[in-house]
């Protein structure tokens, strides 16, 4: 069912960023695999873990038309709050509009999980479901609801980018509806035409069939159906480059659906103003906007819209330099984008998470999410144009010429042999006259090069073994450090710590409401944490049982916890397990770029990142604290201690002044030389 346009293609120019952040509903999931989170379910098998309360109630009811009916209601209500509960009940509508030979409840059924599978972008499975329902309408002579499936084809065309083919599927559905009405339907199949119309950049002729169903609407007095119009037409004239017209219909429309409670219209009519204000530059009316659109779909529970909502509220925070809220929201899109399977969503908050870190100059976080954004939009291209290709093949014969044309490439192919091996001949033939010419001189400086070359090898030789002796004993050093630090940890932790815990439960036995060995119990107490505290500092024991990541997350938390203090950690691609050296090293760097921030550094917000990417661990520290002079500490033991950590894990570590203030520690470690387990 179509409504207020949430969606479309609009010029380039001012309404980039609209089109980019808030109008991506009849884009999204041009490919279904993209992301791995897509329902693989059959129509006629779906299994959940438990049935929920609403489904055992169903289940109880008798197996009748009735129920039939039912279900499709729950399939397409749950749409937008729980995929998994709406193709449940859709498929136990299917599997029962069957078994009673309940043609209508079938065709019911497999409409609405149709719908399902076009959200999911399961195209193909949406193409097979609404193809059967076809048939089964066309067979029981209910004309209005092949003109509904005609419709819902057309949606699905659509998400597809076909949008001629859209088209025609929408004027079939208008004919059926002209003839045999409501003319609500009339409408609604008018105002999907000018959509499709809007997306193919015939603005004219949009404009032109939102105001016929306009006209419709206001004749049978469907205020609501008038100001979904008005909504629309607003995209179209924001589109034309018409705002102040454009700002007037979508307050128009707005006024409508606050004054009649009906939140989630004006949670699209929001949205999409709030594109057009911060295409505009309007950054502080577009925040608002798109905080009240969020405000609303949260309290609906629709994951998508959400996604959709947290994009266009981080982009607005980006354009007004809060780098740490935009931050904050585009990694919440992203993880909505990906919980709920939304791909236009998803792709736009890698992008959007790109440009951030690029406005914050973390070149690797920047590549990260650009490569993810591209591969994402490279993935919806090539799905889509696979899907074009094979429906010309299929459609125009492709096969025929494409045998027609490889015998042709068949017959060039030979006489381009021929002509090659002509060719060849020529260069044979002064390939052994230079040869000869040059032979005298040739031998003259192949010996000269040859003993360059074994003076050169003899040295090279040497330098290598002298850096090879003191990169073995660095790492020597550094194992035996870690080692120490390992037994010392033992010791404190097994041993004093033990003691310690004992002299307090005696204590503590012997008090008997005592003040001073009251007193003398805390003291013992303590002494005790703070043991177990430096011995978890010299070496952490979930660094061990559990791997990097939950060691840098506990230490992090334990160091970064202060008053006037914030701070983030963020990981990605970093699951399993790593070599132990690898994990020793790159936790001790950490935890010393942490102590130095805490010592000297002044600083009130600290972001740690962990990634994967192209096969090397990256590892960025970034304050805002004071920063530091790179002349007088490039030379401290400190940062000797550091680097020489690195060279250890063969890595690369880089300090530099953030770009307004505080400091960025950037280290490198290629997975190739410390192998992953």
């Amino acid at each position: 069912m179509a409504g207020t346009l949430e969606a479309g293609i609009f010029p380039a120019g001012i309404l980039s960023r609209l089109v980019m952040n808030n109008l991506g509903a009849w884009l999204t999931r041009s490919v279904g695999c993209a992301i791995g989170v897509l329902c693989s379910c059959s129509l006629g098998v779906f299994a959940q873990e438990a049935p929920s309360p609403v489904q055992q109630r169903v289940v109880a009811l008798p197996d009748d038309t009735v129920k039939v009916f039912k279900l499709s209601d729950l399939c397409f209500e749950y749409r937008r709050k729980d995929v998994d509960s709406a193709l449940w009940f859709g498929t136990k509508a299917l599997e029962l509009a069957r078994a009673l030979r309940f043609h209508k409840g079938e065709a019911q059924a497999l409409n609405d999980l149709a719908i399902i599978h076009i959200d999911l972008s399961a195209f193909a499975e949406a193409d097979s479901a609404l193809h059967r329902a076809l048939a089964i309408r066309k067979a029981l002579h209910d004309d209005a609801g092949v003109g509904a499936v005609h419709n819902k084809l057309g949606n699905l065309y659509q998400a597809q980018l076909r949008l001629e083919e859209a088209l025609a599927e929408n004027r079939n559905a208008l004919r059926i509806f002209e003839r045999i009405g409501p003319p609500a339907k009339e409408a609604l199949i008018l105002s999907n035409i000018a959509i499709l119309h809007f997306n193919l950049r015939q603005y004219e002729q949009a404009l032109t069939d939102h105001r016929a169903a306009a006209e419709v609407r206001s004749a049978i007095g469907d205020s609501t159906g008038l100001a979904e119009s008005e909504g629309n037409m607003a995209n179209v004239l924001a589109a034309l480059g018409d705002t102040a017209a454009a700002l007037g219909a979508f307050k128009r429309a707005g006024d409508y659906f606050r004054s009649h409670e009906l939140w989630r219209e004006y949670a699209v009519q929001a949205q999409n103003e709030a594109g057009l204000r911060l295409a505009m530059g309007d950054a502080h009316k577009a925040l608002a906007l798109y905080a009240e659109a969020l405000s609303i779909r949260e309290k609906a529970a629709d994951r998508k819209a959400i996604a959709s909502s947290l994009t266009g509220l981080a982009d607005a925070s980006l354009a007004l330099g809060r780098m740490n809220e935009a931050l904050r929201t585009a990694l919440r899109a992203m993880h909505m984008g990906r919980a709920v399977g939304a791909t236009n969503e998803l792709m736009q908050s890698y992008k959007l998470l790109a440009r951030i870190h690029a406005q914050l100059d973390h070149a690797d976080s920047t590549l990260f999410y650009h490569e993810h954004y591209a591969s994402l939009r490279d993935s919806v291209f090539s799905a889509d144009m696979g899907q074009r290709l094979a429906d010309l093949q299929v459609r125009f014969g492709m096969e025929r010429k494409e045998h027609v044309l490889q015998q042709q490439r068949a017959d060039l192919g030979v006489k381009n042999l021929e002509i090659a091996e002509l060719g060849r001949k020529a260069e044979r033939r002064n390939f052994l006259l230079a040869l000869t010419v040059g032979a005298s001189g040739a031998l003259g400086l192949i010996a000269l090069s040859i003993l360059q070359y074994q003076r050169r090898k003899a040295r090279s030789a040497k330098d290598a073994a002298v850096i090879a002796e003191r990169e073995a004993g660095l790492r020597a050093i550094v194992e035996n450090t870690d080692s120490e630090r390992q037994r010392i940890a033992a010791d404190l932790h097994d041993g004093v710590g033990q003691l310690l815990t004992g002299l307090q439960y005696r204590i503590e036995a012997a008090a008997h409401g005592n003040e001073r060995w009251t007193a003398m119990r805390s003291m013992a107490e303590e002494a005790s944490r703070e043991v177990r505290d430096i011995a978890h500092r010299m070496m952490p024991r979930s660094l061990g049982e559990h791997g990097l990541v939950p060691a840098l997350s506990d230490m992090i938390g334990r160091s970064l916890t202060l008053p006037g203090m914030s701070h983030s950690f963020e990981h990605f691609g970093v699951e399993g397990r790593l070599p132990k050296n690898l994990e020793t090293g790159v936790y001790r760097i950490a935890q010393e770029l942490v102590n130095n921030i805490i010592k000297h550094a002044r600083a009130q917000q600290v972001h740690v990142q962990l990634l994967r990417n192209k096969g090397a661990l990256i590892l960025i520290v970034e304050d805002d604290g004071v920063g530091f002079d790179p002349v007088a500490t490039r030379n401290g033991l400190g940062m000797r201690n550091l680097h020489d950590r690195a060279r250890v894990i063969h890595g690369q570590l880089e300090v530099e002044r953030g770009k307004e203030k505080g400091t960025v520690a950037t280290l490198r470690v290629p997975l190739i030389e410390n192998s992953v387990r």
